[in-house]
């Protein structure tokens, strides 16, 4: 930011390649920074406010700094089309959230269709992975921001309705080559989909998380519409966690996964989808009941992950402790008990082994098909009712609305925001207090509901 690059240059001496690169410098740095503030839970140290720079065009460096004629070509004009006005996307003021998450949503409606005309390219993934980097931004600014304990919790359900439309829309402007959704044989942009769907699950979990709790326990009266909303917006929630875990093969293999995967934030993402899902469990799968061995077995799943990443990532070891030890807690809830083999440590793989496995690529490695439905109503015995899919991240990765006694009557309050990943095991031991208490012996082969 000291250099300015943050800022739009208007400098007519200095060529179109040369502002480009400036453009992709900042927003290279910008995406790290929101990465990193997603994984550590820590604000970022910039937002919107700061930034006037338009979204690097989706070119590649070699063509953009091969001719200057190439910013005068047709395509090029909807390349602009497609960057211009992002760049804003957390202007909004803490006064008029609701207003601008609807006037924006209609602004992008017109660009839906640009990224679809252009090539699949390295460059096109970095500005749609940017987009929803910009997203995430708002979501945490907006949704998550001190000052919204004053509004009330319908206030609340606008603006994740709002975020639900524009994860959707920013989802279905995808070019089908980047399309995590589809179950796809070519594997040339295959890590950029993978990157992709991590991504958005994530943001939709950061998004519905607020919902995935006993919201009806501290809004007593609060209206059928409002209890609907809460609750589709929990089962979406649930559901991305499981989507995000789908995308990963069944049999654990991180050299593999590492090669075609964000490797970097992936104990993030399992961590994130893990714990919405053994909150889910741990609520006796109340959001999503006839799910609940599906929902087990992701989890399980998740924890397995943990375990072979755990033999050579410390990071992941104490993920994999500290989920391993909560699922088997939490099993008996839903009538399950956790499989032995995923509370062992596994023996730690030989370097040597693992540098040469990490330096060979995966052969035939295909992403496993989510069949997530993208909008629209679906039953609850297989899907959601979903303008927008998924889990907890960044700000707040085990994070979310942590409700609190109300004495209102109506929907004019709503839970608070609480960052509850330090005490996760605490919120379990509660629940198991109150488990224990009305039911001795834990039932063995059927949910408790």
């Amino acid at each position: 930011m000291a250099l300015g690059l943050n800022l739009r240059n208007n400098d007519r001496s200095l060529s179109e390649s040369s502002k480009q690169i400036r453009y992709l410098v900042w927003w290279s740095v910008a995406s790290v920074e929101r990465v990193l503030s997603g994984i550590t839970g820590r604000p970022p140290s910039f937002s919107g406010f700061d930034c006037s720079a338009p979204l690097p065009l989706p070119l590649e460096e070699e063509m953009f700094m091969s001719s200057s004629t190439v910013y005068d070509t047709p395509v090029l004009r909807s390349l602009r089309r497609l960057s211009t006005d992002e760049s804003d996307v957390s202007s909004s003021t803490p006064s008029s959230v609701a207003k601008t998450a609807t006037s924006r949503s209609s602004r992008e409606t017109s660009k839906d269709g640009e990224g679809q005309r252009i090539s699949p390219s390295n460059a096109l993934f970095f500005l749609y992975l940017t987009k929803l980097y910009c997203l995430d931004d708002d979501i945490m600014k907006e949704l998550y921001r001190p000052g919204l304990v004053a509004q009330s919790w319908a206030t609340v359900q606008s603006l994740i309705a709002g975020f639900q439309k524009r994860l959707v829309r920013w989802h279905s402007a995808l070019p089908a080559a980047f399309d995590f959704a589809r179950n796809q044989r070519d594997q040339t942009f295959l890590r950029q989909r993978m990157c992709l769907g991590l991504a958005y699950y994530s943001s939709t979990m950061i998004v519905n998380r607020a919902c995935l709790c006993k919201v009806e326990e501290r809004i007593p009266n609060e209206t059928k519409s409002g209890k609907d909303a809460d609750r589709a917006n929990a089962q979406s929630c649930v559901h991305a966690a499981k989507y995000l875990i789908d995308l990963l093969p069944d049999e654990p293999n991180p050299a593999g996964l590492y090669a075609v995967s964000p490797w970097w934030n992936m104990v993030h993402h399992l961590m994130q989808a893990a714990t919405v899902l053994m909150l889910e469990i741990s609520l006796r799968a109340t959001h999503c009941p006839n799910m609940s061995d599906q929902l087990f077995t992701a989890a399980q799943k998740a924890v397995a992950w943990l375990q072979r990443m755990a033999s050579d990532d410390m990071a992941a070891f104490r993920a994999w402790r500290l989920s391993s030890e909560v699922l088997q807690k939490i099993a008996p809830k839903i009538g399950r008990t956790v499989d032995d083999r995923l509370t062992r440590p596994l023996q730690a793989i030989n370097e040597d082994v693992l540098m040469q496995g990490l330096s060979t690529p995966p052969l035939d490695y295909t992403m496993p098909a989510t069949s997530m439905p993208i909008s629209g109503y679906m039953p609850t015995s297989g899907y959601v009712q979903t303008s927008g899919y998924m889990p907890t991240s960044g700000y707040m990765p085990t994070s979310g609305y942590m409700p609190t006694p109300s004495s209102n009557s109506d929907d004019t309050s709503h839970p608070p925001h609480t960052v509850w990943d330090s005490l996760m095991l605490n919120s379990y031991d509660n629940y198991l207090e109150d488990f224990d208490a009305t039911n001795p012996q834990p039932p063995s082969t059927q949910p408790p509901w």
